[in-house]
């Protein structure tokens, strides 16, 4: 089978070669035709422009039946091989012919415009110098002032003057309570860490460590930490005594300093501790005269504003700024520092000696109203509070209240006097039971016969049922009134923090048998303050006064200021003030109150004893009470002593009234006050119409009242205010 002849023959090929070396040369590729618009992407034009040429001229070769490069070799001369039958060609419509693609569009580059660029850079570099030159303008001209004064702030450092808490002084000047300098030592680790030894070699924080230790009395160990830690402040050292700081400047470390606080000292120990009161660790007040007096006491702090260098070190002529503090004032009590601590040695003696629960004593001057000594047992020591009971924090002389027993019937024994409804030798046939109008029933202590007494007498042997005779002629009102001018029921006017009144209801409150039983003291309670100052007015001038705890105040610059004492209110007249001194002299002489007698001094004094409330209710134990005065011709001292649950011996006159005989003594002798020159002047015991029998016998009557005034009164036993007891003890007793 002949061989198809290629369309266009020979002559058709070789013009296809030209025509397509000739679209090589040309950009265009020859006769291409141009794109028409929007016929495909740049992306695809350009591929295809690559290969138009070749594309063109292979289609062409294909087309004539020739391979690709056969015209080139057919000009060269070499023999044309005889071609293999072509494959059978797709028929022409299956696929219609596709033009090749044009060339991409060339487009010019868009010329700059210099012009304008210069114009720009030129605007900018002119809106960042005026920028630079205002900023200059504004820190140099306008804000100087403004950043030199926040340069010295960050230079200047400002630290607290504290002023100096004002002192509690006894009266002869002994200080109770004192604020001392101390200094916390204060490190910077930064400056600490170029520390250099005498060598000039640097050792840093170890070197510092180990040349502050011996004067710290701490290990290096112990500080290394201290002064290795992140930060510019670390505190070595608290409480350092000025000489301690001396020695740890002399050492010259860079970056340690000091900061100087108070703390308060109480040279005086225990003497008085419970009185004057103690500081926490907080620097507050919570007790005693240390908060009764705190907004006198209390100064008001300065500053100090100085520079410091970056080292932390003072700029000595750098800028500064001192508002000195202004110190507290002082005060000046009335305690006898001696006295003081003599009755606390003897308070604390009797609680041992008895077994008691605690004791409290009070020596007063009667004329001033001066308080020498306010002492109990246990006591605080302010200088270490914490080593103390809750219990023992406070001061029992102003805050415990308990039944005064007996010792309140001075008061009933006033007010029949003052009222002229008795004479101390009123006559009265005293039994061992006493039944009241309103049915209610009394008794003493121990059973006796009944008795001739005069009221002298009475109040000798400390007698309920008599003293309830005679006190009946007194109306309710007379005997609410009395107590409360007395000063029961009421505090005592020194204003010490948490001092209590007492309890004395009003008689409106009172059930039929308080109505009697407060004339021998039960269905009351009284502090031993109260108990001194009732003694107080009794044998004084007969007016009442608050007594005087604080003396005068002493300024800063020292000038003192005595503070004046009130006026008083007549409470008796002198007529009964000078029976009444008899009265009592007669209880020490002959009575309940033999324990209390002094040699070389006339004594008068009341014993008492009352049971103890229990905190559970009803009553636990006794209180046992003894008020005296001496010497009781002339009165200069009067000695207040509770004894609150004495296990050895619970009566006033077992208990309290030997730790009266001692201190009253020793403040006799302290205060240089000569003994009595006269005899004991005193009532007698016994009615005119008493039997030979009974004036036979040892004064005081018969029970166990009489045996050396160690006897228990009556009512001490009772609980007050039990109506329902048909026959109870009365209140009171010795």
């Amino acid at each position: 089978m002949t061989p198809s002849r290629p369309r266009g023959g020979t002559a058709g090929t070789v013009g296809t070669v030209a025509r397509a070396q000739k679209d090589r040369r040309t950009p265009n590729g020859g006769n291409a035709r141009q794109p028409r618009p929007g016929a495909s992407s740049t992306r695809r034009q350009g591929t295809r422009t690559q290969n138009t040429g070749r594309t063109a001229n292979v289609s062409r070769a294909q087309s004539a039946g020739q391979a690709p490069g056969s015209a080139r070799r057919r000009d060269a001369g070499t023999a044309r091989e005889p071609r293999k039958a072509a494959p059978k060609r797709r028929s022409p419509g299956t696929r219609p012919p596709q033009e090749p693609p044009a060339p991409p569009r060339r487009f010019a580059p868009r010329v700059g415009e210099p012009r304008r660029r210069l114009w720009w850079m030129a605007a900018a570099s002119i809106a960042i110098l005026a920028l630079l030159v205002g900023q200059l303008v504004r820190i140099q001209g306008l804000d100087t002032m403004a950043l030199a004064q926040r340069a010295l702030e960050e230079r200047l450092r400002t630290v607290t003057l504290p002023a100096e808490r004002g002192r509690i002084l006894a009266a002869d000047g002994t200080v109770l309570a004192e604020s001392v300098d101390r200094y916390r030592i204060v490190a910077d680790p930064v400056n600490v860490a170029g520390y250099r030894d005498e060598d000039g070699e640097i050792t840093g924080a170890r070197g510092a460590a180990e040349a502050l230790a011996p004067v710290l009395e701490t290990t290096p160990e112990t500080l290394l930490p201290m002064l290795e830690r992140d930060g510019r402040y670390s505190v070595l050292a608290r409480g350092v005594t000025s000489q301690v700081w001396d020695a740890v400047r002399e050492l010259g470390v860079v970056g340690i300093t000091s900061e100087k606080y108070q703390v308060r000292s109480y040279p005086a120990g225990a003497v008085a501790g419970n009185m004057v009161g103690y500081y926490n660790q907080e620097g507050t007040p919570l007790a005693g005269l240390e908060i009764a007096y705190d907004e006198l006491l209390t100064g008001t702090d300065g500053t100090q504003q100085y520079e410091r260098a970056q080292n932390g070190q003072l700029i000595p002529l750098g800028d500064s700024n001192t508002q000195p503090p202004v110190d507290g004032a002082s005060i000046q009590t009335t305690i006898d520092p001696n006295i003081q601590l003599y009755a606390q040695q003897q308070a604390a003696a009797t609680v041992r000696e008895h077994r008691a629960e605690w004791a409290t004593v009070i020596v007063n001057e009667v004329k001033s109203g001066r308080i020498l000594a306010a002492a109990e047992a246990p006591y605080l020591d302010p200088n270490n509070p914490a080593a103390s009971p809750d219990a023992d924090l406070s001061s029992r002389i102003f805050e415990a209240s308990v039944e005064p027993g007996s010792t309140a019937k001075i008061v009933t024994a006033a007010a029949l006097l003052e009222e002229d409804l008795v004479t101390p030798l009123t006559e009265y046939d005293v039994a061992d039971r006493w039944e009241a109008p309103n049915g209610e029933r009394f008794r003493d202590s121990s059973d006796h016969p009944e008795e001739r007494l005069t009221f002298a007498g009475i109040m000798m042997d400390s007698s309920n049922t008599g003293t309830l005779q005679a006190g009946q002629q007194l109306t309710t009102q007379q005997r609410y009134d009395y107590l409360r001018a007395f000063g029961f029921g009421q505090p005592s006017g020194i204003g010490f923090p948490g001092e209590t009144a007492g309890i004395l209801h009003t008689p409106e409150d009172w059930d039929g048998r308080t109505a009697y039983a407060v004339m021998f003291g039960q269905g009351m309670t009284a502090t031993s303050l109260q108990n001194a100052n009732a003694m107080t007015t009794l044998v004084g001038d007969g007016v009442h006064r608050d007594l005087r705890l604080v003396d005068s105040e002493v300024a800063p610059d020292g000038t003192t200021t005595s503070l004046p004492r009130d006026e008083g209110t007549r409470v008796v007249g002198q007529d009964t003030v000078e029976e009444m001194r008899k009265i009592l002299e007669g209880v020490v002489e002959e009575g309940t109150g033999r324990s209390a007698r002094i040699p070389g001094y006339r004594v008068g004094g009341k014993t008492g004893t009352a049971q103890a409330p229990s905190e559970t209710g009803g009553y636990d134990g006794y209180t046992a009470t003894f008020i005296g005065a001496a010497p009781i011709d002339d009165p200069e001292i009067v000695v207040s002593v509770i004894v609150q649950r004495p296990q050895k011996n619970f009566y006033g006159g077992q208990a309290a009234a030997p730790l009266f005989q001692q201190v009253m003594a020793y403040s006799l002798r302290s205060l240089g006050i000569s003994p009595s020159e006269g005899e004991p002047d005193i009532y007698p015991r016994e009615g005119r119409s008493a039997s030979q029998e009974t004036d036979a016998e040892e004064p005081g009557g018969t029970g166990t009242e009489n045996q050396g005034g160690d006897g228990a009164g009556a009512g001490d036993t009772e609980e007050p205010g039990n109506t329902t007891s048909t026959d109870s003890t009365g209140g009171g007793g010795q």
